[in-house]
């Protein structure tokens, strides 16, 4: 039985990272509670150029999106390329000023657009007071 889940494992990540007979991603983090992304990895059923791909394997205490989002915080340095968690990083630092006092907010508009797009303001720079 296990098996058989490991090899639909496998082929679905084919189907989901292969394309046009090559990966379609840069990196792969394989996450769960138990032993099975060990297994998978090791397996020859695991698609050899997928297996070039695994930077990481996780241990989760959670499934679902709370082991997707465990799996993302255990594996920072392996992302801290990935836009996802620099733009998290950045509402952090948001949020963060908000709760220290600075009390300012981001403006979304045009203006806000037109100036990130010319140059004359960068993410934290189009802040402004309430």
């Amino acid at each position: 039985k296990r098996h058989n889940y490991v090899r639909k494992v496998a082929e679905t990540a084919v189907s989901l990272f292969i394309a046009n007979d090559k990966p379609n991603v840069t990196g792969l983090i394989l996450a769960g509670s138990a032993d099975f992304k060990s297994e998978l990895s090791g397996s020859d059923m695991f698609d050899p150029r997928l297996q070039t791909k695994v930077l990481k394997l996780v241990d989760v205490s959670y499934g679902g999106e709370n082991g997707f989002n465990q799996a993302i915080e255990l594996s920072q340095e392996c992302l801290a390329n990935v836009k996802f968690i620099q733009e998290k990083k950045l509402i952090g630092k948001y949020f963060d000023r908000d709760l220290t006092g600075h009390r300012k907010v981001l403006f979304r508009s045009r203006r806000h657009n037109e100036g990130t797009r010319y140059g004359s303001c960068r993410n934290s720079d189009c802040l402004g007071k309430p």
